[in-house]
C-alpha cells in the first residue's frame, strides 16, 4: 500500500509543486506527476534552473537529497538569532533538559550565514539537521546537471 505525506508546497510561474515522503521517499508532485529526481522535475519545469527561483531550487534540491532530515532556513537573521541565544541558555542552564543542546557539540560560525546565492556556477544555501539543529552550508551545481554528484553538506566552521 501506498503512504502519502504531504510536507510542503511551492510555487513557481504559478505552478504549485508538493513535496511529498512517497513511502517514506522523498519526490515532488505536480501536474498529477510524482518526480524521483531533480533532473526529470527540471525537464519538465525549466524555469527551475531560473536564478530567480533559487529559493525555491534550493528547497526542492534539499528535500530531494536529505528528506525531512534537514531544513532549509528561510530567515537567515532569525536562525542566527535563536542559535546564539540556545547556546546562551543551555550555559546559563546546564542541568535543564533540552530537545537538543547545541553545546554538546562545538559552537559554530553562524555569522557567515547568508541567503542563498550564485557563486562561479554554484548556489549556495544553508540548512539545519533537525534532529540535532546544526547548521550546514551547502554547495551544489546551478544550473543542475543530468548526473551531478556535486553537491557538498558542510558543517559550518568551529568558533569555539
Amino acid at each position: 500500500m501506498d503512504t502519502k505525506v504531504y510536507i510542503n508546497e511551492i510555487t513557481i510561474e504559478n505552478q504549485t509543486l508538493f513535496l511529498i515522503l512517497n513511502n517514506e521517499n522523498p519526490r515532488i508532485e505536480w501536474n498529477n506527476q510524482i518526480f524521483s529526481h531533480l533532473w526529470f522535475l527540471i525537464g519538465k519545469l525549466p524555469a527551475l534552473s531560473n536564478p530567480v527561483y533559487i529559493e525555491q531550487f534550493a528547497e526542492i534540491a534539499n528535500f530531494y537529497w536529505k528528506g525531512i532530515q534537514y531544513k532549509c532556513i528561510e530567515n537567515i537573521p532569525a536562525f542566527q538569532k535563536q542559535y546564539q541565544e540556545q547556546v546562551k541558555l543551555e550555559r546559563l542552564h546546564p542541568a535543564d533538559i533540552f530537545p537538543y543542546r547545541l553545546t554538546d557539540y562545538k559552537i559554530f560560525d553562524v555569522s557567515i550565514m547568508h541567503e542563498p546565492k550564485l557563486h562561479e556556477g554554484q548556489l549556495i544555501y544553508f540548512t539545519f539537521n533537525t534532529q540535532t539543529g546544526l547548521p550546514y552550508r551547502v554547495v551544489c551545481p546551478f544550473p543542475y546537471p543530468a548526473a551531478s554528484t556535486l553537491i557538498h553538506y558542510q558543517i559550518l566552521p568551529i568558533i569555539e
